[in-house]
């Protein structure tokens, strides 16, 4: 197995685990979870962004990103011809996270983002 196959398997785990979290904790914690994000949110137009439209809709954007993070997961393990578009999309998903979260997010998914960017250009 190549790196670049070892690192996309792993993506996509992540993602699986990701939706399995989200589905199982953050579901039922969705406001807490988002009241929280947005008070890390190191971006005053994201912690504003966070606050005003994600709290008040959080069970809905929670079950959202859970079916996002589980389409990418399938589509990244699957190994077919869907996993450049899932990582791509996958950057995309992390470029919000960078831009929402903490400044320690920040760093971590904006590598995640470049890694996500790096493995769909290979394909």
């Amino acid at each position: 197995m190549t790196l670049r196959n070892a690192l996309e398997v792993v993506i996509g785990a992540l993602y699986a685990v990701g939706a399995v979290h989200q589905a199982l904790w953050v579901l039922r914690n969705s406001q807490e979870f988002y009241v929280d994000m947005a008070s890390s949110a190191w971006l005053q137009p994201a912690q504003t962004f966070v606050d005003e439209f994600l709290v008040s809709r959080s069970v809905a954007v929670t079950v959202i990103v859970v079916l996002l993070q589980a389409g990418i997961a399938v589509a990244i393990l699957s190994r077919g011809r869907w996993v450049g578009p899932a990582l791509v999309v996958g950057g995309v998903f992390s470029m919000l996270g960078a831009l929402t979260g903490s400044v320690a997010e920040f760093v971590g998914y904006g590598v995640l983002a470049g890694i996500h960017f790096w493995l769909a250009s290979a394909r």
